[in-house]
């Protein structure tokens, strides 16, 4: 398959071996609940809306359906969890991760390392890593009232993509892969270098400012291929969702709600 967009052939990869999508712009705000469309050529999301906002609530009062929810409700907000581990890595499936040295947070100082992994990219194919630190999970409820709520408004989100899952982090790295030589990358936060044999090297550096590893500051030297990164302290990340569209058969309504 021939990709005009770099981002459709780097979200691709990633959806195709985790089921979750990466968002190009990692700090453009996507949210639990927000709907639309992916566009064809680039992979990304277009917003059209979000079914916690207040327009969304108006909407439904125009509803055929009337269906006594109420998004206010605690037990129907979006669900946070905070991970167990410091990283979450998505990756193609020609990419192998080795976790070779990880710096205990309480004890980390300026400039120190805090996440080193050995990144190894098995197949001279286009291979995708995406790799977040400190990262964060929001989801849908588990509530049946949600996919009620869903099924009410047919004429908004049939049709739709609804984001049912987001990881935001507070810092977050992209590589992709894509050249004819296989070889092991080794990648390092707070002390990152990536080099592939012969011909290829890439570095990159993650580093801890401040005494709590809180601040981040990030330096990079790549020959080639794509690199992206963030690590804003006062930012907050979005690299990887996932979404959910409802099939045909789902807006038939029981004959009770017809």
């Amino acid at each position: 398959m021939k990709y005009k967009y770099t981002s459709r052939k780097f979200i691709d990869l990633i959806q195709g071996s985790t089921s979750k999508w990466a968002n190009w712009d990692p700090i453009r705000n996507i949210a639990v609940g927000d709907f639309g469309m992916i566009i064809n050529n680039t992979g990304e999301f277009d917003w059209e809306g979000n079914i916690y906002s207040p327009h969304f609530q108006e909407q439904l009062k125009s509803s055929d359906y009337k269906f006594d929810i109420d998004l206010a409700d605690p037990t129907l907000r979006p669900c946070e969890q905070e991970a167990r581990d410091d990283y979450h890595i998505a990756k193609s499936w020609g990419v192998t991760a080795t976790k070779t040295n990880v710096s205990p947070e309480a004890g980390v100082q300026s400039g120190e390392t805090v996440l080193k992994l050995d990144l190894q990219f098995a197949s001279n194919k286009p291979e995708a890593v995406l790799v977040m630190y400190k990262p964060k999970y929001s989801s849908l409820p588990n509530d049946e009232r949600i996919i009620r709520l869903i099924k009410s408004v047919p004429n908004i989100l049939r049709g739709k993509y609804i984001i049912t899952e987001v990881t935001s982090c507070a810092a977050y790295m992209m590589h992709m892969h894509d050249q004819s030589k296989s070889g092991m990358c080794k990648s390092t936060f707070c002390a990152v270098h990536i080099s592939h044999v012969e011909t290829e090297k890439f570095s990159v550096t993650l580093r801890a400012t401040g005494p709590l590893a809180v601040d981040f500051t990030w330096s990079s030297e790549a020959a080639y291929g794509l690199f992206r990164q963030g690590c804003d302290p006062t930012a907050t990340y979005m690299p990887l969702y996932r979404l959910k569209r409802p099939r045909p058969k789902f807006w038939e309504l029981p004959f009770g709600y017809r």
